[in-house]
């Protein structure tokens, strides 16, 4: 029979990406909200995020429970592409001119070979590297692992709460600092629900992260809108 799909069957459908395969997919995906400069991709790379780290709460949670993570993150993102556009973010204020903009970008390239790219832009994924080097070799070593939470949930937690961190720290941006911020705080998350299944605490935590996107898009628009350049 046809049908709206159950959670139990959307389990079964992405069965393939379950354990390993998401923990991986998540460090990818905090891995690009480190170094992407594009808030469009930076959105997707979130949006993509919560979708796999749903599959990482259906390990430790039931569910529905998790499903619920899953629309929280769903409802953040949604919050903030709105934002985004409404402060026309990524445009240029219409006191600055491409001109000025340009001179800016010359000061801040390096050559590599017939390429351009932005020194900012390999400091990131230099650092990505870095960080993504120290989460595996972590993951690796007992002393540092929760011996009842299995070993992909561990790499997830450690990917998310390392990469959250060192996002948040890098920027004033903040999109970008809101992002980083967003996600520690899944990977703290998937930390508690692993050692304590407190529907209340879900409940918090996920009440929780809306204030802190409302909070994103509060500093957005006071930082990008036509009245903040005013000032």
């Amino acid at each position: 029979m046809g049908g709206i799909p159950t959670i139990y069957e959307f389990l079964a459908y992405l069965d393939f990406l379950r354990g390993t395969p998401a923990a991986i997919l998540v460090l990818l995906t905090a891995s690009l909200i480190l170094i992407l400069p594009d808030w469009r991709w930076l959105l997707l790379a979130l949006i993509l995020q919560y979708l796999v780290v749903g599959l990482l709460f259906a390990d430790v949670l039931p569910p529905h429970l998790a499903f619920m993570k899953v629309l929280v993150g769903a409802f953040i993102c949604l919050i903030l592409y709105i934002t985004a556009r409404q402060v026309n973010f990524g445009r240029l204020p219409e006191d600055v001119t491409e001109e000025e903009v340009g001179q800016l970008e010359e000061e801040r390239l390096v050559q590599i070979g017939p390429y351009s790219l932005p020194i900012e832009l390999l400091f990131r994924v230099f650092l990505a590297l870095i960080v993504i080097l120290t989460i595996w070799a972590v993951s690796q070593s007992t002393g540092f692992l929760l011996t009842e939470v299995p070993e992909h949930v561990n790499l997830a937690i450690l990917s998310l709460t390392g990469m959250g961190l060192v996002t948040f720290s890098l920027t004033g941006e903040p999109l970008k600092a809101g992002m980083g911020l967003l996600t520690f705080m899944t990977g703290f998350e998937l930390f508690y629900h692993a050692i304590e299944h407190s529907i209340a605490m879900l409940v918090v935590l996920s009440i929780a992260d809306l204030i802190i996107a409302l909070s994103i898009a509060y500093l957005m628009q006071a930082r990008h809108s036509f009245l903040a350049f005013l000032d």
